[in-house]
């Protein structure tokens, strides 16, 4: 009897010992909470998405290290961007740069979006965005440029899992609904399938808003305009002479009443072409006319220290585009001292030729400008530059 107890006794503490070394062995294979990752979702949990979410159509689940877990280093989502361009451009006729500007735009299977007299709205595909914008430059001269990205890859990746959630919140509202045999929770139900509902329609829409956003880019383009929005003109100079080149181009300035030149102030000196005559002078002006409607305007001014030449040409070119909307058509020197610019502006309707013809000398800057209809302009031209070469002191 004491044989079997002592054996029973032996038996118990093997079994005890051998659930003791089991449950050690257990201990040290799981990791320390510190080290395990809380709250981490089962393996199942994690689809595996397409290495483009456009293509799958779907989107993963949020969670850590999903990146890590699911897509290889260099695989990441193609970002969307939304393009967009203002252009201001200084052009020979408004009328026929709108129509141009409509052209290129179909051309590269876009459409007119918005137009009005001094600006046209156009939407084109994104891939030839870049192209567009360049045929637009040609058009006239670039005055004014600004290009926007907006990048809404985030927002279309959290638009894809908050409609998947949403869809399957709808489909678990329409089980309950089926199933629901009170009148209340029916009412509740439906309640909150209305908002669910209007909620997923509201995504919906905004994620084909960007789509078509992302798809066509939107170029406007402002023509002759002087200045964009509520901006400062682009010209501050504090030369008020450079301010009104133009102006008799533009809206007609001209001396309203003749006077002759006295015998000590008779004005800048030059020879004015056959069939002209000078009907206004004093000491800084002279103003000439023809029997038709072409006109000439010579100006003497200070030279402020000694002022190059190229100064004085550069800020009058940014004068006549940025302020008078003139297409500069030529550009050259006629000398060391003297440079003419030539170009047309649109008024009323009808094109205008325009030339400014300038005298750098070092104590004064004199300036020659005649303007009138391009096609009578054009058949004097000649003869207005000859005229404008023969200024002197």
């Amino acid at each position: 009897m004491l044989l079997a107890l002592a054996r029973s006794i032996v038996l118990a503490l093997f079994v005890l010992l051998s659930a003791c070394q089991a449950a050690g062995s257990a201990r040290e294979a799981a990791p320390p909470a510190s080290e395990a990752w809380l709250g981490e979702p089962a393996a199942s949990e994690y689809a595996s998405p397409s290495n483009n979410w456009k293509e799958s159509g779907a989107m993963p689940k949020r969670g850590p290290a999903l990146v890590e877990a699911t897509m290889p280093p260099d695989a990441a989502p193609a970002r969307l961007v939304i393009y967009s361009a203002e252009l201001r451009l200084v052009v020979v006729s408004v009328l026929e740069a709108s129509e141009s500007i409509l052209m290129v735009a179909k051309e590269a299977g876009g459409w007119l979006q918005a137009s009005d007299a001094s600006s046209i709205t156009v939407r084109v595909p994104a891939e030839t965005f870049e192209r567009v914008l360049a045929r637009y430059a040609l058009l006239g001269e670039v005055v004014g440029r600004d290009v926007r990205a907006a990048d809404v890859t985030e927002e279309m990746l959290d638009l894809d899992i908050r409609l998947d959630n949403l869809s399957k919140a709808r489909a678990r509202l329409l089980e309950h609904l089926a199933k629901s045999d009170k009148l209340e929770d029916t009412l509740k139900i439906e309640a909150e399938l209305t908002r669910v509902t209007g909620e997923l329609e509201r995504l919906e829409g905004r994620k084909r808003f960007l789509a078509t956003q992302i798809a066509m880019s939107t170029i406007r383009v402002e023509l002759n305009s002087r200045h964009g929005g509520n901006e400062e003109p682009g010209l501050v100079v504090p030369f008020e002479w450079l301010a009104r080149l133009g102006d008799g181009l533009v809206a007609g300035t001209v001396e309203g009443r003749p006077r002759k030149p006295s015998l000590l102030a008779s004005g800048p000196d030059f020879e004015p072409p056959a069939g002209f005559l000078r009907y206004y002078s004093n000491k800084e002006l002279v103003e000439a006319m023809d029997a038709g409607d072409l006109r000439i305007k010579v100006q003497r001014h200070t030279n402020f220290d000694e002022g190059e030449l190229a100064f004085w040409k550069s800020l009058a070119r940014r004068a006549l585009v940025e302020t008078r909307a003139l297409a500069v058509s030529e550009e050259r020197e006629l000398g060391p001292e003297q440079a003419l610019l030539r170009g047309t502006r649109e008024v009323g309707g009808k094109k205008q030729g325009y030339v400014l013809v300038l005298l750098r000398k070092k104590r004064h800057v004199y300036t020659f400008e005649a303007w009138g209809p391009a096609e009578r302009f054009d058949a004097a031209f000649a003869e207005l530059e000859k005229s404008g070469r023969s200024l002197s002191d």
